[in-house]
């Protein structure tokens, strides 16, 4: 890895002012993320005149003005989520039919007990849960999730601090699909998947301190917990727990290549490095609370497999793909140009999901703490925002800032000493910890699009200053996920697996406790271990609070990972295509918007 590449990034948007102001040093305490439709004129200008899709009282639109020129707080109001139901064509619908159409590559297994399992919150087409996050237009706030019963007739009945109660909805059936065969859904179901999940790499620390699960009758399932458990409900809505069915799992193939369930809609055919497809169920056992009908909306489901980000775009300008992921504000810009009827939605970046580099912390030279600050320090987050980013994103850090009482990401002055570009005092820690002639194997799990563009920035910032690193991005995920997810990496990991999640406890206990499945990075700190362990059991969301910013604080001092930056994200649909909303955790429809996508629909 050489500097030029870093330099060719630094010089390409020098001339533009940021779009955040410096997203870090104004994001706290704004009102206001999710970002919504434009339109433009017809006139010859280089870009489009913003025009809103949405409306409402604060949705504003500043006259005769480019939207090149928009500024986040603008973006915030024009692009906010919440006016997505006020959109042209909203009051003619839902409506049934039609295939929806974007980019996705087939997953390497569909098994969410597998070591991949997190994956799975990506691709809840087939499945349900008993609780599941509600994505749709109509949401309230998008940067503040709800949840909903589903299989459940609603959230559990809680008599104590160590009991959970669900009600299960009857008459629910599994798809009509070998070996299943359409029967129902019991709570025997929940019980036989909760008892696979205890030893599932994904799952397991959700379940950690479940005692018994107990299924009275039918249609209830009761949790006994051994201890209380204030992360229990806010990990178990995280959309990798589909309910399967026994005689599958335990059948010749298991989970890995069909997925079955009681979920909207039907596995068709999936090819690898092509993409997959899915057909509406008929026997779907929800309708629309909104509007009594029957889901899903849609007949099909479409994904194609495009290698680059570009290819994407020129698909989604062709009219064969009906959602879009621009990967930079520039990107977006173009897009807007050609297809200025497009509806734009802007999300704060989900915790769970963002780039950031892993260590091995328990190897040298980076199980020396001033190796990793010397790392950390190396990396200049407001050049990556400026460039890279095109000024859309924040400081990175993983943990649910939504907790902390933030609609968006943490201030970077919230984020420690270590999150600070300082060659010089970098220099200096790498002497200390006789670390002036480093180099470091750098495992990539990306080979295109915006993480990959950051981590190869941060190993020619590292570069520049002397630090060499060794490149792998292997072309088959199943390379990266064995070293990764198992753990043999040599030094470091360019990942944005975080989470899943979005209970705080995903990110402490699950990622940093030492014994935790979901610690990659082979933490061992008897002071982070015993913070992650109090967090979980303090009912008081205050006391919890106090103990989970002394771990955000610890584990900052400590570095256990590099952190860059969080981006937010651009969201475009067509415009006949509804409720495909962004929500803070969500990412629709790749990411734990699938689990949305039965209400989702197209005029």
């Amino acid at each position: 890895m050489t500097s030029g590449y870093w330099g060719r990034y630094w010089s390409k948007n020098q001339s533009r002012r940021r779009m955040l102001g410096m997203a870090g040093a104004t994001i706290v305490g704004a009102a206001g993320v999710a970002l919504v439709g434009c339109g433009g004129d017809d006139d010859d200008d280089e870009n489009p005149t913003a025009t809103a899709s949405g409306g409402g009282p604060d949705a504003t639109t500043p006259p005769d003005k480019d939207l090149k020129d928009f500024t986040l707080e603008e973006m915030r109001t024009v692009f906010s989520g919440a006016q997505l139901k006020n959109l042209p064509g909203q009051s003619d619908g839902p409506k049934t039919g039609g295939t929806m159409r974007w980019a996705s590559r087939t997953p390497v297994t569909w098994d969410p007990t597998s070591p991949a399992g997190s994956l799975m919150a990506s691709y809840q087409f087939s499945h349900n849960q008993l609780i599941q996050f509600r994505v749709q237009d109509f949401v309230d706030n998008p940067n503040f999730m709800e949840v909903e019963g589903v299989l459940a007739e609603g959230l559990p009945e809680q008599p104590d601090d160590l009991t959970f109660t669900f009600k299960l909805r009857e008459g629910v059936k599994f798809q009509d699909v070998a070996p299943v065969d359409g029967r129902e859904f019991t709570s025997a179901d929940v019980q036989y998947c909760v008892e696979a999940y205890r030893t599932a790499p994904a799952q397991a620390p959700t379940f950690a301190d479940v005692d018994t699960v107990e299924t009275p009758d039918d249609y209830t399932v009761t949790f006994k917990m051994s201890s209380p458990a204030a992360y229990f409900l806010g990990a178990f809505v995280i959309p990798f727990h589909w309910i399967f069915s026994p005689e599958q799992h335990s059948g010749p193939d298991g989970l890995t290549k069909l997925p079955i369930g009681t979920g909207p809609f039907l596995f068709k055919s999936a090819e690898d490095l092509a993409g997959y497809k899915f057909e509406r169920n008929p026997d779907y056992f929800r309708a629309d609370e909104r509007t009594g009908m029957q889901l899903p909306y849609l007949d099909a489901l479409e994904t194609t497999y495009y290698p680059s980000p570009a290819q994407s775009i020129a698909a989604f300008r062709a009219g064969d793909i009906d959602h879009l992921w621009p990967q930079n504000f520039d990107a977006w810009l173009d897009v807007m140009d050609s297809n200025p009827d497009s509806v734009t939605q802007i999300t704060t970046p989900p915790p769970s999901f963002q780039p950031f580099i892993a260590m091995r912390v328990d190897q040298p030279p980076l199980n020396d703490p001033k190796v990793r600050r010397a790392l950390s320090m190396l990396i200049d987050r407001d050049g990556i925002i400026d460039s890279i980013a095109g000024g859309m994103a924040a400081y990175g850090y993983g943990q649910d800032w939504t907790y902390f009482g933030n609609e968006w990401p943490f201030d970077s002055t919230q984020l420690g000493q270590y999150s600070t570009y300082d060659p010089g005092e970098a220099k200096k820690l790498l002497s200390a910890a006789s670390a002036d002639d480093l180099e470091l194997d750098f495992l990539m799990t990306q080979t295109s699009g915006f993480n990959f563009e950051v981590w190869n920035a941060v190993a020619g910032m590292w570069d520049a200053a002397g630090v060499q690193s060794v490149i792998n991005a292997p072309q088959d995920p199943a390379q990266w996920q064995q070293q990764f997810y198992g753990g043999t990496y040599k030094n470091l990991t360019g990942t944005g697996f975080i989470g899943p999640g979005w209970d705080p406890d995903t990110f402490a206990y699950h990622a940093l406790y030492s014994k935790s499945p979901k610690n990659y990075f082979k933490v061992k700190d008897s002071k982070i271990d015993d913070l992650a362990l109090r967090q979980r059991t303090e009912l008081n969301r205050e006391d919890r609070l106090a103990t989970l910013t002394e771990l955000m604080e610890y584990d900052l001092d400590q570095v256990t990972r590099l952190w860059t930056v969080a981006p937010y994200k651009i969201n475009l649909r067509k415009p006949n295509m509804f409720s495909l909303i962004d929500t803070e955790a969500a990412w629709n429809p790749v990411g734990w918007g699938s689990a949305g996508l039965d209400k989702a629909w197209k005029a």
